[in-house]
């Protein structure tokens, strides 16, 4: 059906997976921007955030993998990925049941092992939903963007202080956008149950590992950011709790003309132009947070997170899609996530945190704009040369 109407070129936008990804991703911001907070209202300091992040981390790199293999061989993508979902609500309603240290680090510890992947798997389907139709996954990405900054924007003032107010209704976004999954095309996995694949070979593409390796040094400070720098705006800057939430508002907003265009911006530019830019303006975003204490001008700066964030995630997810074989692209792609949570929650972060607690938030913001201008030049030096290797070695056929 869906090829009829492209070839008519009347193929309609897909409302219903738009919708989806607006309701996911103001979920995800309420978790995002004020979980942090709660928690540290109720006594956790930077280095217990820092471990606890890393602790949930590990248990989430030992599941991960394996929900993509089961979306891989599943005979309905979306269904895993609704099923991720309402347990994800289950979870941040569990919140409620003790306000005890041990009992809430295990709600977060079992969200993100339930959450996190929902988030790759849903792209993954996304992508081969749209395989050969008229719409590219940046415009419908584009509807999490919304959802996150509208409702990173309107919960501050709801919440105010009152940061446990996030879990109810966190529990009515996930559970209405599982329940969605399930009324959703069939996209089933490619891979027999029986089959056995070569995952040697995702990292024989050395392409593939260069655009890795930079998106780790990314997630460091992606990580380091989304951890403690609310905390350090509101706490230390003096920015109230809306402020807090425009500052996550700002930054989504700038993604939207980079997750619209972006097919198109791969397309004429290349993926090593666009991923440069993106670690560029991620640079400049640490390196200038690092030195700013006015809340205002923060806001402004905040929002070069769109072309930094979009630059790498479009990159890698649509490097993947099109270069992966079919029956692994749902695991490539849990392998990306795991990455850079591996280095940067479980590595970097706990380590992050103390230092943030013996110096200070803006030190280690500027330690990872140094990082990051490294980063930059390392893989423009490298990608080059990894992409004459592949052209005369390709490795990534079915």
């Amino acid at each position: 059906m869906q090829k009829n109407l492209v070839a008519d070129g009347r193929e309609p936008f897909p409302f219903k997976m738009f919708l989806i990804y607006v309701l996911f991703y103001a979920g995800q911001a309420m978790y995002n921007v004020y979980l942090n907070l709660f928690l540290n209202q109720n006594g956790f300091s930077n280095t217990q955030l820092g471990l606890l992040s890393s602790v949930s981390t590990v248990v989430l790199v030992l599941v991960q993998p394996l929900w993509g293999v089961l979306s891989d061989k599943s005979k309905s993508k979306n269904q895993i990925v609704g099923m991720l979902l309402l347990i994800s609500a289950i979870v941040g309603l569990a919140f409620y049941a003790s306000k005890t240290a041990l009992w809430m680090s295990l709600c977060v510890l079992l969200f993100n092992v339930f959450f996190n992947p929902a988030v790759t798997l849903q792209d993954n389907y996304t992508l081969e939903m749209l395989e050969g139709g008229r719409w590219d996954f940046g415009q419908l990405r584009l509807g999490g963007t919304l959802g996150y900054a509208a409702c990173a924007a309107l919960i501050g003032f709801v919440v105010e202080t009152n940061y446990g107010q996030i879990f109810w209704m966190m529990g009515i976004f996930f559970i209405i956008t599982g329940v969605l999954y399930f009324t959703l095309p069939r996209v089933s996995g490619h891979r027999e149950k029986k089959q056995k694949v070569k995952y040697s070979l995702l990292l024989k593409d050395r392409r593939l590992v260069c655009m890795f390796v930079f998106n780790i040094v990314y997630t460091l400070g992606t990580a380091f950011f989304y951890q403690f720098y609310s905390i350090h705006y509101s706490n230390e800057l003096g920015a109230s709790s809306v402020m807090v939430g425009l500052l996550s508002t700002f930054g989504a907003l700038s993604e939207i003309p980079f997750f619209w265009f972006a097919g198109r911006l791969q397309k004429r530019f290349g993926t090593k132009a666009l991923m440069l830019f993106a670690g560029a303006s991620a640079a400049a975003r640490w390196l200038l947070l690092s030195m700013l204490t006015n809340t205002s001008v923060i806001l402004v700066v905040n929002m070069l997170s769109g072309c930094g964030f979009v630059g790498f995630s479009y990159s890698l997810i649509r490097y993947i899609n099109d270069n992966v074989p079919k029956s692994m692209r749902a695991t490539a792609q849990s392998l990306n996530g795991i990455l850079g949570t591996f280095f940067s929650r479980i590595i970097f972060t706990p380590i992050s945190g103390i230092l943030a607690d013996h110096f200070s938030v803006s030190t280690v913001l500027l330690g990872n704009g140094l990082l990051m201008v490294a980063a930059v030049l390392l893989f423009a030096f490298t990608f080059s040369k990894a992409e004459a290797y592949q052209k005369a070695h390709p490795v990534l056929e079915e």
